[in-house]
């Protein structure tokens, strides 16, 4: 389904201040920046395929009775 994991939280460091930004993979996918509050505009790239995400999300909430 399109945007399903749209909700799932990336960090990422700003390489100015070193804070740490969390920005959502819609975020990525749409704007592919994300800006600090201390100015700094951050280019985003994701080339991670959506199966490895999934593959991630899957090992996080592994398959159980209640979750089937």
């Amino acid at each position: 389904m399109p945007g399903e994991l749209d909700d799932i939280i990336a960090l990422v460091d700003c390489p100015k201040c070193g804070t740490e930004l969390r920005v959502t993979y819609k975020q990525i996918r749409l704007h592919q920046a994300a800006g600090c509050s201390c100015g700094a505009l951050i280019r985003l790239e994701d080339d991670t395929r959506i199966g490895e995400v999934q593959a991630l999300i899957d090992e996080a909430n592994p398959m159980g009775g209640e979750n089937d």
